[in-house]
């Protein structure tokens, strides 16, 4: 089963990456439906649990898009001081990230238990990790 839910999510995130740019909004839900079915289950979220875990984490989500949304802005390049300004909005961008974090984690913790909690960034990295990895395949042929 294990297998099973790993392999939709890469070829959900596969179907991700090779339609970017070509009507992405629906191609966003069944991401977010994949990262989800993903969380649920290896945090052993119950049905209960999803129910009111699942809105507050779609607004989490919605704010963390449109967050690294901002960063597809470029930087205007030929100054001496554009490895500094990208560094600069590199951290920016992951301090504001930690923001918004920290402002759902007690939100998250009124559904999920303390391990549920714990490991729930965790595992989110992973499946970003993962979708970096696919992301870079695609790009290689």
């Amino acid at each position: 089963m294990k297998k099973i839910v790993i392999i939709m999510l890469l070829a959900m995130i596969g179907l991700q990456a090779a339609a970017q740019g070509h009507g992405g909004s629906s191609l966003n839900e069944r991401f977010y439906q994949a990262k989800l079915k993903e969380i649920v289950y290896r945090l052993h979220i119950t049905e209960q649990q999803k129910k009111k875990f699942e809105p507050i984490y779609r607004s989490y989500c919605e704010e963390m898009r449109a967050l690294w949304n901002e960063r597809k802005t470029p930087i205007k390049p030929g100054t001496s001081s554009d490895a500094a300004a990208i560094a600069k909005r590199k951290m920016e961008m992951q301090q504001r990230a930690q923001g918004i974090r920290i402002k759902y984690i007690d939100k998250f913790a009124t559904v999920l238990n303390a391990n549920q909690v714990d490991r729930l960034f965790e595992v989110e990295s992973i499946i970003q990790q993962k979708l970096k990895e696919r992301q870079k395949q695609a790009r290689r042929q």
